[in-house]
């Protein structure tokens, strides 16, 4: 598959004129790609690390979670882990080893799940959809669905309420 990509050409401030080249000095570089390693990027040069943190106060410092320990295979989005949640936002690790014994429906919220690893087929009301791992599902308030996994799928549910 060839693409094409839209060529876009800017740089403001001080900046280097080839990427990972000629830095400014004291600049640290950042790269933005919505492709990974491949295609357009956007390099961003800081004058300190953005990632150099040496202290967090507060309720919003970053935290890691090492969701490849949660090993339990739940049969419903509602039954698998919760990792975070608010008023407004649930999110959950929901592992599926085997189709969804039921249909669900969401009544309170909207729900969107993306696929981390796995492929199958998602039956809703709109029709069969078949998904594969990098997906993002989108399920409106009320819709009737259920997964098949095809050798099972892990993925992450964001219940939005409210």
């Amino acid at each position: 598959m060839t693409r094409n990509w839209i060529p876009v050409k800017g740089a403001q401030g001080r900046h280097s004129r080839q990427a990972h080249a000629d830095m400014p000095e004291g600049t640290f570089e950042r790269e933005v790609s919505k492709e990974g390693f491949f295609g357009p990027a956007a390099f961003f040069h800081h004058k300190h690390p953005p990632t150099g943190w040496s202290n967090f106060e507060g309720p919003l410092r970053p935290r890691a979670f090492n969701l490849t320990a949660l090993n339990e295979a739940a049969s419903s989005p509602w039954a698998a882990t919760k990792v975070l949640a608010n008023a407004h936002l649930e999110l959950r690790f929901w592992k599926l080893a085997a189709p969804m014994p039921a249909l669900a429906r969401d009544a309170d919220g909207d729900l969107l799940l993306f696929v981390h690893e796995g492929a199958g087929d998602l039956f809703c009301d709109y029709g069969r959809i078949a998904f594969e791992a990098g997906d993002y599902i989108y399920l409106p308030r009320g819709t009737m669905w259920r997964l098949a996994p095809h050798a099972g799928a892990s993925l992450l549910t964001i219940e939005a309420t409210g």
